[in-house]
């Protein structure tokens, strides 16, 4: 919950670009060596090694290690936009977290015990959800990591459709690596959950220097799609909003040396120096937008034929970002899909709504939720009711 409360006050008061705290971020420019999400090394992978699995013509030989990138040389995603909310806003949204419940024994007991899964939050006392939509970063590490052992056929039964893609290349090219996981299945994501799970089961009780999974501290960290009222009781956080938000406007501030990049973004055939005058303009107007990746009115430069970076603002009050908006996330009720996407009005985004789900598409993603579990000891009570 404090990291939480940190978020908010962040995202409240201190919206404003740049900040201090998005350099903190992975960005495609500087995703990191290892992964937010699991703790293992990051593998970046380009076009020609996913159609190297595509067009393997051994079916039986193992698929091979991905080639780590050389750096990305664009424009980072952290810099682009800010927001700037009233201060009545920020008022009201600390005076509610405020107000939330200490941390129960289970959240002490975790902490205590130096258990802190890669990459979530805690929400209320029973589970732990991504902060962010799980990206083409982490889902070209989990590829990675089945290219190890099993063969190119294998493989490439986890590979996203590239035929809903949002645009040509979104899974490889790197602009796109902290951008959401799209064309996936929702079996796929279940393999990714146990992936997941096992990896970073493993890497938490190293870290701790447990080998055995009958000893008494052994953890085991359990991976899983939220179910429908887990996601909105985490989108919520404890108000009836309906984006769970005071406002669902915000004064917008875009950064004009983000003008080639909101260019390539945009897909505009204006060229980088009329886009940032442009910019400029806009910014003098000092004008308010919709906040959410939504399909909203916007001037064009912010518009755009994909989802967005998955660290973009704003975040809730429990430090999750995009649950509104975006892409639409998978739960674990087949067919449904919460928090509307890039190509939904912001009515469709509201929390009570719900979006169907016939398979891979452009605009659906999804972000997991990882149950903890000490096996080997007695289980503590609940103080927390939801």
């Amino acid at each position: 919950m404090l990291g939480g409360l940190g978020a908010c006050q962040t995202a409240f008061i201190r919206y404003q670009f740049p900040t201090a705290l998005r350099g903190t971020a992975p960005t495609s420019t500087r995703p990191g060596t290892y992964s937010a999400q699991t703790g293992v090394p990051l593998q970046l992978w380009d076009e020609r090694q996913v159609q190297r699995i595509v067009r393997a013509e051994d079916e039986e030989a193992p698929a091979g290690d991905a080639q780590l990138l050389q750096p990305y040389q664009g424009f980072s995603d952290a810099r682009v936009v800010g927001l700037r909310f009233a201060a009545d806003t920020a008022t009201v949204a600390l005076a509610r977290l405020r107000a939330l419940p200490p941390p129960s024994p289970k959240i002490q007991k975790a902490e205590d015990e130096g258990v802190l899964p890669p990459g979530v939050v805690w929400i209320g006392d029973r589970f732990q959800m991504d902060e962010v939509e799980v990206p083409n970063v982490e889902w070209q590490t989990f590829l990675h990591s089945l290219s190890t052992t099993k063969s190119a056929a294998e493989v490439r039964l986890y590979l996203p459709d590239s035929t809903v893609q949002p645009v040509r290349g979104y899974f490889t090219n790197p602009f796109y690596r902290l951008y959401p996981v799209v064309g996936i299945s929702y079996e796929q994501v279940l393999e990714y959950c146990r992936w997941r799970s096992r990896t970073v089961t493993r890497l938490l009780n190293e870290g701790r220097s447990i080998r055995n999974s009958r000893d008494p501290k052994f953890v085991r960290v359990t991976y899983r799609l939220p179910t429908e009222a887990e996601w909105e009781f985490a989108a919520r956080y404890g108000t009836q909003l309906p984006y769970g938000y005071e406002v669902s406007t915000a004064e917008v501030t875009v950064n004009p040396q983000a003008a080639e990049y909101l260019q390539h973004r945009s897909g505009s055939p204006n060229s980088a120096a009329q886009i940032r005058k442009d910019i400029l303009a806009f910014n003098r107007q000092r004008s308010e937008i919709v906040m959410f990746n939504c399909r909203r009115e916007a001037p064009y430069f912010l518009a755009a034929s994909t989802p967005s970076y998955v660290y973009d603002l704003p975040v809730n009050g429990l430090g999750l970002y995009h649950m509104t908006g975006n892409v639409a996330e998978l739960v674990q009720e087949q067919g449904v899909t919460k928090g509307g996407s890039y190509q939904d009005r912001l009515v469709e985004c509201a929390i009570k709504e719900c979006g169907s789900y016939q398979g891979p598409a452009a605009h659906i993603g999804f972000r997991a939720v990882c149950d903890i579990e000490f096996p080997n000891q007695a289980p503590l009570a609940s103080s927390q009711k939801r």
